[in-house]
C-alpha cells in the first residue's frame, strides 16, 4: 500500500479514537475526577468505539469528493438506516405511562421515525460539508456549529441518563463529531504526527488496562462500562462479538411440589384471628433511618418504630425496581423467576383470598400504578384505591381499616407510599436545605410522618393485636453515587440495602443480623396465616431464621428490562421456546445501555457480578460503610467463597425455572 493513503488511514483511525477518547472524557466532568485507571478503561472502550466511528468517518470523507448523485444516495440510504433504527427507539421513548396505553401511539411512531432519519441524514450531510470544507473562514463556523452540536448532546446524555437505550445512541454521534473535529484540524497540519503519537499512547494504555490488573475493575468501572462510554462500544460492536452462554442445570430431576405448613410462628391459636398489612415505600435508602441533618431528624418515626418491632439490620432487595421488587415479595420468587414465569404467578393475595373477609390496597395516583398489570400481577382482584399524594393514602387506608373492624372483618391490605421516588421537591414542614439531595429527604421526612400517623392508628384501635404489619421499602436511591441518580441498573449499597420491620403485639423487638432478602416476605406471610408455603422457592419464613446467623446469603439482580418490555413480560398467558431463550439471553447480555448483574450479599462482604463483561467486583462492607472496593488481598478468599456461592444460586434458580416450564435440556 502507497505511504500516502497509509497516513491518510492512520490519521483517520487516531483521530475517530481522539475524539472518542475526548468525548467519554469531557462527559464524565466535572461530575467525577478521571483517574489513571479510568482513563485507562476509556481508553480501551474508545478503542472499541473508535472501529464504527472511523468507518463513518472514513465514508464520509470519500463521499465527500464523489458526484452528487452518490451524496444524494448515500444520503437516501442514510434516511433509511436512521428510519429503521429509530423504528425500534421510539418504541422505547414512547414506554412511558402517558404513551404506553395512548390511542395515538402508533401514529406518533410513524411520524418521529421519519423525523429520526432526516435527522441522521443532517449529520451525515454536515460531515460531508465538513470534509468538503478546506479553507478556515469556512471551516471555523463548521467547528463552532459543531462545538455547539457537541454540547447539546452531552447535555440530553446527562439530562436524560444515557444508561436508557434510546439516550445512548446519543453517544455515538457525539463522539463521530469530535473525531471529525480532530481529523480536520490533523488532516492538513505539520503536526500530524503528534495526533498519531498521543493516539498510540492511549492504545498502549488502554491495552495495558486490561493486562494489568491494578489498571482494572476500579469503583468507577460501573459509571464506565455500564454508562455513557459503554453506550459506545456495546452497543455498536460488542454483542456482535458475544458468545451465547449454555445455562445448563446439569440433567437434575424436578421434585414433586410438596407445600409445607409451619407450626404458627407466634402461639396464634389455630383459629385466632390473623390479618396482615403490607406497608411499602418507594425508593427509601437503608442509611437514611436514623439520619440528622443539622441535628433534625429526618425519620424520627421510623426510627422509633423500628426499635418496637422486629428490625432486620442486613435487609436487601431482590431487584432496584419497584415491579420485580415487590413481586418477589409477594411471591417469594427471584426477579429471573418472575421474567420466565409461564404464567401470572400466585401472590400472597391469591393464596390467602379464601382465609380473609376483605383485600384492598391503596396506591399511588401515578399512572405506572393504573396499567392493568399491576392489578394482574401483584395483587389480582384486590380492590383498589389511589391516592395522590401520601397524606392521602394514610387517610384511604385508615377509612378501609375503620369500616371492616367495625364490620368484625378480617383483611389482607397492602398500601404503598410514594414520595421519595423521584422527582423530588421539598415541603415546607421538613426544610433540610437546597438541592436534589436535601429534597430527597424532605420528601422521606413527610413519608415519615405518614407512616407514623398510620402506626398510631393501628396501635389505637387495637390492629396490632392480631395483625402482622410487615413494613419494607422497594429498593434504596442513588443520590449522586457513581455520578447517578435515581435507580435501575446498580446493585450497590445504596440501591438494595433496605429497611425491613416485623410489628405484631406478640413479638417482642430485636434487631436480627441474619441475612435476609424482599423475597423471605412472601412465605413469612404465607406461614403467619398458616398456609402452605410453597417447596419450589428458595425463600424462608422470617419467623424460622436463626436470628443470630450473619452469613445467611441474600442475592440481587439487575437486567435490560425496562419501560413497555417490562410490563408487556407480564402479559404472555403462555412462553413458547423462542420467547425463553430469547429471554434468558436478555438477562445475560448488555442491553438498553447496561450490562446485567448479579450480587451477593453474605455477611460484611458483597460481590457484584457483571454477567455480560464476567468481572466482579467484592467490597467489604464493614470496613468501608462508603462501598468502596475491598483489598484485593484481604477479600481474595472471600471473593472465591461469594462467588461459588452466587453460581450455585443461580444454577439452583435456574432449575426451578426449567421445572416450572417443564423444558428438556
Amino acid at each position: 500500500m502507497p505511504r500516502r493513503p497509509l497516513a491518510a488511514m492512520l490519521t483517520l483511525w487516531s483521530s475517530a479514537y481522539l475524539g472518542c477518547v475526548l468525548f467519554l472524557v469531557a462527559d464524565l466532568l466535572p461530575q467525577a475526577s478521571v483517574s489513571m485507571e479510568l482513563l485507562g478503561q476509556l481508553s480501551w472502550l474508545a478503542l472499541v468505539g473508535s472501529i464504527p466511528t472511523a468507518l463513518v468517518l472514513g465514508a464520509a470523507s470519500r463521499t465527500a469528493r464523489a458526484p452528487r448523485a452518490v451524496i444524494a444516495a448515500s444520503t437516501v440510504a442514510v434516511i433509511v438506516f436512521g428510519v429503521a433504527i429509530a423504528w425500534d427507539h421510539t418504541d422505547f421513548l414512547l414506554a412511558g405511562p402517558r404513551w404506553t396505553l395512548h390511542p395515538q401511539r402508533q401514529m406518533l411512531r410513524i411520524a418521529m421515525a421519519p423525523a429520526f432519519g432526516v435527522l441522521a441524514a443532517g449529520g451525515w450531510l454536515w460531515l460531508i460539508l465538513g470534509a468538503r470544507t478546506t479553507k478556515l473562514r469556512w471551516s471555523a463556523p463548521w467547528m463552532a456549529i459543531t462545538v455547539i452540536a457537541i454540547g447539546l448532546l452531552m447535555a440530553a446524555i446527562v439530562r436524560y441518563r444515557a444508561y436508557d437505550y434510546s439516550m445512548a445512541q446519543l453517544v455515538f454521534p457525539a463522539g463521530v463529531l469530535l473525531g471529525a473535529m480532530v481529523y480536520l484540524v490533523a488532516r492538513e497540519s505539520r503536526h500530524r504526527p503528534v495526533v498519531l503519537g498521543v493516539a498510540a499512547a492511549c492504545l498502549l494504555y488502554g491495552v495495558g488496562s486490561r493486562v494489568d490488573p491494578s489498571l482494572v475493575a476500579t469503583g468507577k468501572r460501573e459509571v464506565i462500562a455500564h454508562s455513557r462510554a459503554g453506550a459506545l462500544a456495546t452497543l455498536y460492536v460488542l454483542p456482535h462479538f458475544g458468545r451465547e452462554q449454555i445455562w445448563s442445570t446439569s440433567g437434575k430431576a424436578c421434585p414433586e411440589p410438596r407445600p409445607v405448613v409451619e407450626q404458627s410462628p407466634i402461639g396464634i391459636e389455630p383459629n385466632g384471628r390473623r390479618n396482615v398489612i403490607v406497608v411499602t415505600v418507594d425508593a427509601l435508602r437503608k442509611d437514611v433511618m436514623g439520619m440528622q441533618v443539622d441535628g433534625r431528624p429526618v425519620t424520627p418515626e421510623l426510627t422509633r418504630l423500628a426499635e418496637a418491632g422486629v428490625s432486620f439490620a442486613s435487609a436487601t432487595s431482590t431487584y432496584p425496581a419497584t415491579l420485580f421488587a415487590v413481586g418477589t415479595a409477594f411471591t417469594g420468587l427471584s426477579p429471573a423467576e418472575l421474567y420466565l414465569s409461564p404464567a401470572l404467578p400466585d401472590t400472597i393475595f391469591t393464596r390467602s383470598r379464601a382465609h380473609v373477609d376483605r383485600q384492598f390496597a391503596v396506591l399511588p395516583d401515578v399512572n405506572w400504578f393504573r396499567l392493568p398489570i399491576v392489578g394482574q400481577f401483584l395483587a389480582p382482584g384486590v380492590e383498589t384505591t389511589f391516592a395522590r399524594t401520601d397524606a392521602a393514602a394514610t387517610d384511604a387506608l385508615i377509612e378501609r381499616l375503620r369500616a371492616a373492624r367495625k364490620d368484625d372483618a378480617s383483611i389482607m391490605a397492602w398500601v404503598h407510599y410514594y414520595s421519595p421516588h423521584d422527582r423530588y421537591r421539598s415541603h415546607q414542614d421538613f426544610p433540610f436545605g437546597k438541592g436534589k439531595k436535601n429534597a430527597y429527604l424532605s420528601e422521606v421526612a413527610y413519608f415519615d410522618r405518614e407512616l407514623g400517623r398510620l402506626m398510631q392508628y393501628l396501635d389505637a384501635d387495637g390492629w396490632l393485636e392480631d395483625t402482622l404489619v410487615v413494613f419494607f421499602s422497594d429498593h434504596g436511591e442513588a443520590l449522586g453515587e457513581q455520578s447517578y441518580w435515581g435507580h435501575h441498573v446498580y446493585l450497590n449499597g445504596w440501591m438494595i440495602d433496605v429497611p425491613l420491620v416485623l410489628w405484631h403485639a406478640s413479638i417482642s423487638p430485636s434487631e436480627p443480623r441474619v441475612g435476609v432478602s424482599l423475597a423471605d416476605v412472601a412465605p413469612t406471610v404465607l406461614h403467619f396465616l398458616g398456609l402452605p408455603v410453597p417447596s419450589d422457592i428458595a425463600a424462608q419464613s422470617l419467623f424460622t431464621l436463626d436470628p443470630n446467623l450473619p452469613d445467611r446469603p441474600s442475592f440481587s439482580e439487575a437486567f435490560p428490562v425496562r419501560g413497555r418490555e417490562l410490563f408487556d413480560s407480564f402479559r404472555l398467558a403462555t412462553l413458547d421456546d423462542a420467547s425463553i431463550q430469547a429471554r434468558l439471553l436478555g438477562i445475560r447480555v448488555a442491553n438498553k445501555g447496561y450490562e446485567p448483574k448479579g450480587a451477593i450479599t453474605r455477611g460484611r462482604y458483597r460481590l457484584i457480578h457483571h454477567r455480560g463483561a464476567d468481572t466482579t467486583l467484592v467490597y467489604d462492607l464493614e470496613a468501608d460503610s462508603n462501598e468502596r472496593l475491598a483489598d484485593a488481598t484481604s477479600s481474595r478468599e472471600a471473593s472465591k467463597l461469594l462467588q461459588s456461592e452466587l453460581e450455585r444460586w443461580e444454577q439452583e434458580q435456574l432449575q426451578r425455572i426449567r421445572c416450572r416450564l417443564q423444558l428438556s435440556e
